[in-house]
């Protein structure tokens, strides 16, 4: 195991310790799918929780990489005419349209790494984003925060900038 990755049985440690009410549904060497509730604030939210633990020597970006939230139950709500809607920050499921990835921090600026633990990271993210959702529902406003990656980004443009003037 790379000494920057956390491997798929430290992770199911550290969840079961920290979130004993999700379970581990799906299992593989190094990969692992969770079930649990969550309240944030009023309502109870069935989420489920992939992740895969990148090989050492794969050339891997974190978009790719990132763990894959979903709200199980209740489905979320669509609503087009909201701001930021129809679902404010999610990803596109193409194989599940009805249940979208949960954006639940910036990719590009690594605010997540596979060093990090997903019970202290991603399942408390999560339950805040549910939070700020909740908000959404009531206000029609989104005031969970985020934002949306560039096009440079989006089709992995890089420009190279300048050091300093001379």
């Amino acid at each position: 195991m790379h000494p920057g990755l956390i491997s798929i049985e430290n992770q199911i440690a550290a969840m079961a310790e920290r979130w004993p009410g999700f379970e581990v549904i799906e299992r593989a060497e190094r990969y692992a799918v969770w079930q649990g509730r969550l309240r944030p604030l009023q309502r109870y939210y069935t989420v489920r929780l992939g992740y895969r633990v990148p090989l050492a020597i794969e050339a891997f970006s974190v978009l790719q990489v990132q763990p894959r939230v979903q709200v199980l139950d209740p489905v979320l709500e669509r609503h087009s005419d909201y701001e930021e809607g129809p679902v404010p920050h999610v990803y596109m499921n193409r194989d599940e349209p009805t249940l979208p990835y949960l954006c639940l921090f910036d990719a590009y600026n690594q605010e997540w790494t596979p060093g990090d633990l997903l019970a202290e990271t991603i399942v408390p993210w999560s339950s805040r984003y549910l939070f700020f959702y909740e908000g959404w529902l009531a206000t029609k406003k989104w005031r969970g925060g985020g934002r949306h990656p560039t096009r440079e980004e989006r089709h992995g443009i890089t420009t190279e900038k300048a050091i300093a003037a001379v």
